[in-house]
């Protein structure tokens, strides 16, 4: 009997399965990230029309994103999760069978719709993780996660050598299955987190956003996602066309962003005052991953880019973390609806980020990594000075509760 536990390595069924599912689905998508700016330049492509694409996900993202609660709470958590990651492995078959960079539209399109799941998922770990979700939430959404996209790289670069780019996409897509069959797993009930709402007050966008700490932690977290999406966004891009190295060894080298992210995840399992501490986690990664943008502006030795690589998984890190935090401050009445605002708001800045990046790797190979260095500069200290106010709000509340009871 404890054999058949080990699979979900101590996170119970529920929550393991997702661990799982989230594995293949990030698989899928670091099978394609190095090269997806490559793709839509060799089909076509100018640079800033690059960005663009890059970053129109983001609009259609709001679209999808906005009703999710609403309508996991209407069709259910699995059925909406299923719809919703299907849609994204017909759009990344469409890319793999593109032709000219217009018809990525249907990928853009199916990438949008499957970002709808993401605070399904997230609200469902939340409600079943018990009150371990700090490490649940580490474990799903950054450990798993970052271990597939370690190796899934590896794997694209050795087809995209072999077959190429379209290779890639279509590695995706079968990890996107994969995925799919794992989600098929998850309980059909409502989360209890989704009981609760029905149960009392009404839940709304507004009300979710009302709440100070919830407000403080998007915004944060929205500022921090904009500012590292700005300086990785066009890294594959000037690592071809300024240090002239090859799709493959581009894709391979990505593995390294993975691995930075699984061993400052796997760091916070271990370490308990990051995790009680989830901004001080995220100046960590922040500053980490503005010491990557020096070194692939100041070198073009491959060791160096490989290091430059593993800091730059501070981005994924951070994102994590932040909706740990979220998990942790919001209401469980306004949960769902709290983590549809954390994935609107920071999808919402990463998909931006490369449209500001476009224009200014047109204007200069080495501005958005050199921007995107000066944002992180200023986003540290203020990251910081957020932790103490933080920990000065949980002391006062804390010689407050004593005297109410």
């Amino acid at each position: 009997m404890r054999r058949r536990g080990y699979w979900h390595i101590g996170l119970g069924p529920e929550v393991g399965i997702i661990f799982w599912a989230m594995v293949f689905l990030e698989a899928a998508f670091g099978s394609y990230m190095g090269i997806w700016p490559l793709w839509i330049e060799r089909l076509g492509a100018p640079v800033p029309v690059v960005g663009l694409v890059l970053g129109s996900s983001g609009l259609l993202r709001l679209i999808f994103l906005g009703p999710s609660a609403a309508l996991g709470e209407r069709f259910g958590t699995r059925r909406l999760i299923l719809l919703a990651r299907t849609a994204a492995g017909l759009g990344l078959l469409s890319a793999a069978l593109a032709t000219h960079w217009v018809q990525l539209f249907l990928m853009v399109l199916g990438a949008a719709i499957g970002e709808l799941a993401f605070p399904l998922v997230q609200s469902h770990v939340a409600s079943h993780a018990g009150r371990d979700r700090v490490r649940a939430f580490t474990l799903v959404f950054t450990v798993g996660p970052s271990i597939a996209l370690f190796l899934a790289p590896l794997l694209a670069g050795l087809l995209v050598w072999q077959w190429g780019l379209r290779a890639a996409f279509l590695l995706a897509a079968i990890m996107t299955l994969a995925s799919i069959a794992c989600f098929a797993r998850i309980g059909c009930q409502s989360s209890p987190g989704v009981q609760v709402s029905r149960a009392t007050e009404p839940s709304s966008y507004r009300a979710a956003f009302a709440d100070v700490s919830v407000r403080r932690v998007l915004i944060l977290q929205g500022a921090t996602v904009f500012a590292l999406a700005l300086g990785t966004s066009f890294i594959p891009t000037f690592l071809e066309d300024v240090r002239g190295m090859s799709a493959a060894r581009i894709a391979t080298l990505g593995a390294g962003a993975a691995l930075g992210s699984t061993l400052f995840g796997l760091t916070v399992t271990r370490v308990g005052r990051l995790q009680r501490a989830p901004f001080v986690g995220v100046a960590i990664a922040v500053s980490c991953t503005a010491i990557g943008f020096l070194l692939f502006v100041g070198s073009g030795l491959p060791a160096l880019i490989a290091v430059a690589f593993v800091l730059r998984g501070g981005l994924f890190s951070s994102w994590a973390l932040f909706s740990a935090a979220l998990g942790e401050v919001a209401p469980e009445v306004h949960r769902p609806r709290a983590f549809a605002l954390g994935e609107m708001v920071a999808g919402s800045a990463f998909s931006f980020a490369p449209m500001v990046a476009g224009p200014l790797f047109a204007l200069k190979a080495e501005a958005p990594l050199t921007v995107a260095f000066c944002l992180a500069l200023v986003l540290v200290p203020l990251l910081l000075r957020t932790h103490m106010a933080a920990q000065r709000h949980e002391v006062a509340r804390a010689a407050v509760q004593p005297e109410a009871v």
